[in-house]
């Protein structure tokens, strides 16, 4: 089964698509991906979930390691496709301080056009 997270690139806008299990295995393609993306000096990512249906400990880790450096590299973060079980979670780890969640991409890329 693809552990791959794939990335897609809109303007100043990358996309992180993630696969249906986010675990430690998920590591080394969300790392590529993400740098492809900082190296196309993209000023915001989007965390796509909408395939996803289990994240575990290492799958959380991953995704606040993830926007750890998004944040600290001045670029803005939101996720979307998450479960309401995984929004209070994210919630719970206090990712929602540093993420912005959105109901899905459209919502996503019509902040971002407020914000440019």
């Amino acid at each position: 089964m693809a552990k791959e997270v794939g990335y897609r690139q809109n303007g100043t806008i990358g996309f992180m698509d993630f696969p249906r299990d986010v675990t430690a295995q998920t590591r080394e393609t969300a790392y590529n991906a993400y740098n492809i993306l900082a190296r196309a000096k993209v000023n915001a990512i989007g965390l796509n979930f909408e395939s996803s249906d289990y994240l575990n400990s290492a799958g959380i880790g991953l995704v606040i390691g993830l926007v750890e450096d998004a944040t600290q590299s001045g670029r803005k973060v939101y996720g979307y496709g998450l479960s309401s079980h995984y929004r209070k979670l994210f919630s719970m780890v206090g990712l929602t301080e540093r993420i912005v969640l959105v109901a899905n991409e459209q919502e996503m890329l019509e902040l971002c056009s407020q914000n440019s």
